[in-house]
C-alpha cells in the first residue's frame, strides 16, 4: 500500500516544483493589481525558503520524479540569484570610494551616523532626507569634513573633489527627488546622480514606475562616460521596473557577489532597496554598513574607472 504513496507524493513534489519555477520564471506576469507584484518581486529572492520545504520533501519521499521537480525550480532560481551569492573579494584599493545612505526624517544620534559613514574614507557620499534637524545635524558633520557639497531639498552630496552646480531632475513629486552633478575626480570627470525615488506602498506605486522611466530617459540621453546614479530606489533588484536600469547601468551588488546585500529594514532587512549603479565603471566591492538609528542601511562601493 506504500508503494502506491510513494509514486503520488512524488508527482506532488514534481507539481510543485513546477509551480515555483514558473513562479520564478514568469514573475513578470504576477498581476499589479493591490501591490501584489510589488510584494511577491520584492522579496522573490527569499523563494529559495520554498526550495529548502521542497528539499525535504524529496527526502521523505524520495524519487526520480521529485528529484526532478526539486532540481527544475533550483536552476531557475540558480540562474536569477546565483550570481550574487559567489565570493567577493575584498578590495585594498580603489580609484573611487562612494557611499548613500538614506538617514530618515527623526533619525536619533545623527552624529553618530555621520561619523560612522565619514569613518569609511568614502570619496563622495550622497545622502537621502536631510530636510529635518537630525539631516541638518548630519549636514553640518559632513560638510566640516569635506570641502566639495551640493544639495537639494532633502538630497546632498559630499565630496572630496570639485562638483559643479547641481541640474535638478523633475520626477514628478513637488519637490527634488534627483540631481545631477559633475565630479572632478584626480582620475577624470564622472557624472554623479543622486536620487530618493517616490516610496512605494502595495497598490500605490504608479508614481514610483514613472519617476524610474523618467530617471531611466535622462541617464540614457546623458553622453557621459562615467556615470553613478547613488541612493534610494525604493525599488528592489529583482522588481520588474528596475528591469530598464539594470539593463543600461551595472549594479554595484550584482557585479561583485558576497550576499544580497539587503538594505531594509534596517532591524531585519528582507530586501536592497538602495543602490550604486555605474557605466564606465568597475565595481570593486560592494559592502552594506552595520544597522545605525536609521530605518535603511548605508551602502559603500569601491570603483575603478575603466575596464
Amino acid at each position: 500500500m506504500s508503494s502506491r504513496k510513494n509514486p503520488s507524493k512524488g508527482i506532488l513534489v514534481f507539481v510543485s516544483g513546477l509551480v515555483v519555477a514558473a513562479l520564478l520564471g514568469m514573475h513578470t506576469l504576477i498581476p499589479t493589481t493591490r501591490g501584489l507584484a510589488l510584494v511577491v518581486e520584492s522579496v522573490l529572492p527569499w523563494s529559495w525558503v520554498l526550495l529548502a520545504v521542497l528539499a525535504l520533501a524529496t527526502l521523505i519521499r524520495f524519487s526520480v520524479v521529485s528529484v526532478i521537480g526539486l532540481l527544475v525550480p533550483c536552476l531557475v532560481w540558480g540562474s536569477m540569484f546565483g550570481v550574487y551569492l559567489r565570493p567577493a573579494a575584498e578590495a585594498e584599493s580603489a580609484d573611487l570610494v562612494v557611499a548613500t545612505h538614506n538617514v530618515g526624517a527623526r533619525l536619533p544620534q545623527p552624529t553618530a551616523t555621520a561619523q560612522n559613514i565619514i569613518a569609511e574614507e568614502p570619496d563622495i557620499v550622497a545622502i537621502q532626507e536631510i530636510e529635518s534637524l537630525s539631516g541638518q545635524i548630519i549636514t553640518e558633520q559632513l560638510s566640516e569634513h569635506y570641502e566639495h557639497a551640493r544639495s537639494a531639498e532633502s538630497l546632498g552630496v559630499w565630496s572630496k573633489w570639485p562638483l559643479s552646480k547641481p541640474e535638478e531632475i523633475d520626477l514628478g513629486m513637488e519637490w527634488p527627488r534627483a540631481f545631477a552633478t559633475t565630479v572632478s575626480t584626480d582620475h577624470g570627470d564622472v557624472r554623479f546622480y543622486a536620487v530618493h525615488l517616490p516610496s512605494v506602498r502595495p497598490g500605490a506605486e504608479s508614481l514610483r514606475n514613472k519617476a524610474l522611466d523618467t530617471l531611466a530617459d535622462v541617464i540614457e540621453k546623458d553622453p557621459a562616460e562615467h556615470v553613478i546614479v547613488a541612493g534610494d530606489f525604493n525599488t528592489a533588484y529583482s522588481d520588474r521596473y528596475f528591469a530598464r536600469l539594470d539593463d543600461m547601468l551595472v549594479e554595484t551588488r550584482e557585479a561583485v557577489g558576497g550576499g544580497f546585500g539587503y538594505t531594509w529594514p534596517s532591524v531585519f532587512p528582507v530586501t536592497r532597496l538602495d543602490h550604486v549603479m555605474v557605466r564606465g565603471l568597475t565595481p570593486v566591492s560592494d559592502e552594506v554598513l552595520p544597522r545605525g538609528t536609521s530605518d535603511h542601511r548605508a551602502v559603500l562601493t569601491r570603483l575603478d574607472l575603466g575596464d
